[in-house]
């Protein structure tokens, strides 16, 4: 996330990097491209799919148009997977000590 973060405030201010102001149908956003943030992500999506082998899904990076506008906008939104996922993950977590019966809460 660091170099993401670093890549997302070179790209919002590079002075030869305009913005356009444009409604996205989320309302009226900073439209710019994303040309480190997207270099970085595609390095880290080749890299995924190299090791789990398979890919199942989309490949499509949304940089810089109506779904994501601007790599602060990006970086928010990846931000926030952690903290949507991490309960669901401490629930799958206990479901085998839930099961055995062994599952001890002590907070």
């Amino acid at each position: 996330m660091f170099q993401l973060w670093h890549c997302a405030e070179e790209d919002l201010l590079d002075t030869d990097n305009a913005y356009r102001l444009q409604d996205t149908g989320q309302g009226c956003h900073r439209v710019q491209p994303c040309k480190r943030v997207n270099a970085a992500m595609i390095r880290i999506l080749e890299r995924v799919q190299k090791q789990v082998g398979v890919w199942i899904g989309s490949s499509q990076i949304h940089l810089g148009d109506h779904n994501v506008p601007n790599a602060l906008m990006f970086i928010d939104k990846y931000a926030q997977v952690p903290r949507i996922c991490a309960p669901i993950v401490l629930c799958l977590d206990k479901i085998p000590d839930l099961y055995n019966g062994t599952y001890n809460n002590t907070s």
